[in-house]
C-alpha cells in the first residue's frame, strides 16, 4: 500500500486542464454534428456532459451558486419545451450559457486588450 503524507500541501506539477480542453473540444464537435443532423435529444445529453466537465471549475467563480441556479433554470426550460422549435431554442440557450461558462472558467477563448504587449 502506498502511503500519502496528507500534511503536505504540494500541488501536482501536472495539470489536467489540457486534457479537459481536449474532452470539451470533442464534445463541442459532437454537439455540432447532432445539431446539423437535427438530433435534439443527443444535443441535450452532450450539453449535460459539457456541464459535468466544467462543474468543478464553477466553484472558482465569484458566485458559483448563481451559475448552478442558472443551469437548473435552463434545464427546466428544456424539460418544459412542448414543441420542437421550443426545444431547439431552449437547447441553444443552454448551449450559449455553457460556451460562456467555459470562457469564464478559463477553458475557452482568452481575450485581452489589444493595446497590451505580449510579455511572457
Amino acid at each position: 500500500m502506498v502511503e500519502v503524507d496528507t500534511a503536505k500541501k504540494d500541488q501536482s506539477k501536472y495539470n489536467e486542464a489540457a486534457l479537459q480542453i481536449m474532452r470539451l473540444n470533442n464534445l463541442w464537435t459532437r454537439i455540432e454534428d447532432c445539431i446539423n443532423k437535427g438530433q435534439l435529444t443527443k444535443w441535450k445529453f452532450y450539453l449535460d456532459s459539457v456541464y459535468r466537465e466544467l462543474y468543478a471549475d464553477i466553484f472558482h467563480l465569484a458566485k458559483p451558486e448563481d451559475t448552478i441556479n442558472e443551469n437548473k433554470e435552463l434545464r427546466g426550460k428544456i424539460a418544459g419545451s412542448s414543441t420542437r422549435n421550443e426545444l431547439y431554442d431552449s437547447l441553444n440557450g443552454r448551449h450559449e450559457f455553457l460556451k460562456k461558462l467555459q470562457d469564464n472558467v478559463g477553458k475557452g477563448g482568452v481575450f485581452r486588450d489589444g493595446t497590451e504587449e505580449d510579455i511572457d
